[in-house]
């Protein structure tokens, strides 16, 4: 066989060609590689997480939506695109969030961390359609626990059962032998059975309780309904959980917490729930950052006391507490109670039951000495308020409040007609309000601010009150809300709309176990004013909707900004905290009915995956 000479010249050249292209196939590759691992890799600076591929809402003012972050350690070091970030920076460590929506992690400003955890435990009424549905449920716990075991539970609601009080008799028929002690879904009502009357001891002759009321029937016992303080008469006997027991509650709620992308909470559990947070810190299994309230009602020496000891632990230079992950907040209080049990204060009475407007916990007089005290000792007051009574009550304090520590420092008393408020700045200094007693900016809050007298609004502005709010609670009191308050009153109801637009900061939370922990919902209820059936059409008093940016913000910079954290959360900025929620959705890009919907992919603390959803 011979070959022709131009065959073989062809055949030559071709084989050169396929041998020179694949020379620069392997230069390309190897000067990749070197680019990588040798001199080029050591021109960029080596962190400890890349996370790349996303979009990122970085929740600054105007909306910057990144693709990647640099972390290092607990801190954000860089946001960018990913072509800046990958050629300034390497990492052993990536997350692709393959087109992933990721924000700064949620921080709920407001929720009872430690009694969430526990309604995870005890008789879930939440949803119960039906009276009898709530009592079926209480039977099946009584059947589980020996006879003389105290049935705890909460989350019934009697106006889905028609708007009738249940009754001691009702608990009787299905719990005759087990004391029953359940609170409302708000927690501010609790129905008890016989046997737990007769353990605390009331009986026709108890007399009221201030800031409470023991409902009677129509031949004067008690009916088995205790509102506001009236249900600490029967509290006070129940056994108190042990530590074993508080543990667990807390343990189960981080499980909750992490699934919805909580990294932050701003807790009311009360000053001694720190020991056992401080406990899972030293653990290695605190995985939300807390802020940790204590109780109004205490005087300004133990409150002062408990600071003390709180700062001596956290300056301990072994086995101390991290102060990033764990400090005491505000002092919180209470001045009334709910619009569902017709508890809470209101300057009129109520629509549908004209004799009653209501229950303040502390005469104004009362409240606002509390108030002045405890803000001239420089703690930050944060004050439950429902009705358009409670919050003006609460206004007029921290306005008396304002007044004397301007005295203070000019030595001399005001004039009454020159006392004109100085609106407070939007940002004031990030260091703890209880260092300096003479502070104006204390951010003392108003809790929920449901419903606000019109001319009151402009009032948390001018005296610089956060008005931190759960939008989740409109979409579920809306049902029987505008019946209890009339037209008129409800247009100034669940108003964050009209908060934000005069510049009041206004923090998102949940107020779990009262409303689920889900921040979704939350967000939800705050672009949409629908409930989850998308009713009303259009939304109920829909002027009071805000854009999901906002919303997002409300739950991550607003929250921060409301504990003085804004300088560390909040953002997704140089500096930052490495908090962040990897969403499953674009919540900036789906119809608003599908917010809900959205589920936590990732979960990140301090630059740590302490949650992964697996699919």
């Amino acid at each position: 066989m011979s070959f022709h000479p131009l065959a073989l010249i062809r055949s030559q050249s071709k084989t050169m060609r396929k041998r020179i292209a694949v020379f620069i196939i392997l230069l390309v590759l190897a000067l990749l590689t070197f680019n990588a691992t040798g001199t080029g890799a050591q021109s960029r600076k080596r962190v400890s997480l890349l996370i790349l591929h996303g979009k990122i809402f970085t929740g600054d003012a105007r909306g910057t939506v990144a693709q990647a972050v640099a972390v290092n350690n607990d801190r954000i070091i860089a946001v960018g695109s990913d072509a800046e970030i990958m050629s300034h920076y390497r990492s052993a460590r990536v997350i692709d969030l393959n087109g992933k929506f990721m924000t700064a992690g949620f921080n709920d400003a407001h929720l009872h961390f430690m009694n969430g955890g526990f309604s995870l435990m005890r008789v879930d009424l939440n949803g119960s359609r039906t009276l009898d549905e709530a009592l079926q449920r209480i039977a099946a716990k009584a059947r589980e626990l020996p006879a003389g075991a105290w049935i705890l539970g909460r989350g019934w609601d009697h106006t889905l059962w028609g708007g009738r009080w249940p009754t001691r008799q009702d608990l009787d028929r299905v719990a005759p032998n087990n004391p029953v002690f359940v609170q409302r879904v708000d927690g501010h009502v609790s129905w008890v059975n016989s046997l737990a009357l007769q353990k605390a001891g009331i009986t026709r002759e108890t007399q009221q309780p201030a800031g409470g009321e023991i409902m009677r029937d129509s031949t004067g016992e008690p009916a088995g309904i205790l509102k506001e303080t009236a249900a600490a008469l029967v509290g006070r006997v129940v056994p108190e959980p042990t530590q074993a027991e508080k543990m667990q509650a807390i343990e189960r709620a981080l499980m909750e917490a992490r699934r919805y992308g909580i990294t932050s909470i701003q807790d009311n559990s009360g000053y001694t729930t720190t020991q056992l947070y401080r406990q899972l810190n030293l653990q290695g299994k605190l995985t939300v950052r807390v802020s940790e309230w204590q109780n109004f009602e205490d005087s300004v020496d133990e409150l002062k006391r408990q600071r003390e000891e709180f700062n001596s632990i956290v300056n301990k230079t072994f086995g101390g507490v991290d102060p990033l992950m764990l400090k005491l907040g505000v002092v919180k209080g209470y001045v009334d109670g709910t619009l569902g049990s017709r508890t809470a204060a209101m300057l009129a009475p109520y629509a549908d039951d004209p004799a009653n407007s209501g229950i303040p916990r502390h005469t104004p007089e009362d409240l606002t000495r509390m108030i002045v005290e405890r803000a001239q000792a420089g703690f930050q007051i944060a004050l439950h308020c429902i009705g358009d009574r409670a919050n003006r009550m609460a206004l007029d304090g921290f306005e008396a409040a304002r007044f004397h520590l301007l005295e203070l420092r000019a030595g001399a008393s005001i004039p009454h007609q020159a006392r004109t408020p100085t609106p407070t700045p939007s940002v004031a200094t990030t260091s703890s309000p209880q260092t300096n007693a003479s502070n104006l900016y204390l951010r003392h809050r108003i809790e929920h601010a449901q419903v606000v007298a019109p001319a009151d609004f402009p009032r948390f502005r001018d005296l610089g009150v956060i008005a931190s709010m759960q939008p989740s609670h409109a979409i579920s009191d809306k049902r029987w809300a505008q019946a209890r308050l009339g037209e008129a009153r409800a247009e100034g109801a669940y108003a964050w709309h009209t908060m934000m637009s005069l510049g009041v900061h206004v923090p998102f939370g949940t107020d779990w176990p009262v409303e689920p922990i889900n921040p979704y919902l939350g967000l939800y209820a705050a672009v949409t004013r629908q409930s989850t059936d998308g009713q009303p059409a259009g939304g109920w008093f829909p002027q009071q909707r805000i854009s999901i940016e906002d919303a997002i913000r409300n739950y991550t910079a607003e929250s921060a900004y409301a504990s003085f954290d804004e300088n560390l959360k909040g953002q997704i900025k140089p500096g930052m905290l490495a908090d962040f929620t990897v969403h499953s959705q674009d919540l900036l890009t789906i119809r608003p009915e599908d917010i809900f919907k959205t589920e936590t992919m990732i979960t990140i603390l301090g630059g740590r995956v302490v949650y992964q959803r697996v699919e």
